[in-house]
């Protein structure tokens, strides 16, 4: 134990890894799906074999970013609060 800190267990640290790469492939497809230059990204897409940008794309990377963010904000904001008083 190091300046009084516990060991976190492997089983405690999976939900926020889990939320956390669940919002970084969200903040992905918005970046894949940015508005202002859907030319430059269809032809980049298009050379890598990848499918073009597209709202279903865009609104995907919405709710996953949602999700990841409130998944990991609620998960550290428990841990840190510790149990609550019965």
């Amino acid at each position: 134990m190091i300046l009084g800190m516990r060991a976190i267990s492997a089983k405690a640290l999976l939900p926020p890894v889990f939320a956390g790469l669940v919002l970084l492939f969200g903040l992905g497809c918005l970046n894949y799906t940015k508005g202002e230059d859907w030319a430059h990204h269809a032809a980049w897409a298009e050379s890598r074999g990848l499918p073009p940008p597209s709202c279903a794309i865009f609104y995907a990377g919405a709710a996953a970013t949602a999700i990841g963010a409130g998944a990991l904000g609620f998960r550290l904001g428990r841990r840190r609060a510790g149990p609550r008083p019965s």
